[in-house]
């Protein structure tokens, strides 16, 4: 988690507002997720679209919350 970029991404956005109004959430919907340092994996793409649209570089996969894939646990038994 990363608060400091997660502030920074938005600001560059335009803003909690702004944000709230292009990816249809509640501003304290995407402020509660910039203060928690972490978005949602569902934002993913439309935060890339409007980083873009903007001029900005892409948000880095590591400010949302996507699910990690575990490693394969060997059948000691087998």
């Amino acid at each position: 988690m990363d608060r400091v970029a997660t502030k920074m991404f938005i600001k560059s956005l335009g803003g909690c507002g702004v944000v709230s109004c292009r990816i249809g959430k509640g501003y304290t919907t995407v402020h509660s997720a910039m203060r928690a340092g972490v978005f949602p994996a569902t934002w993913f793409d439309a935060l890339c679209d409007l980083a873009r649209e903007l001029g900005i570089p892409e948000p880095p996969r590591s400010l949302f919350s996507f699910v990690e894939l575990l490693p394969v646990q060997k059948d000691d038994a087998a």
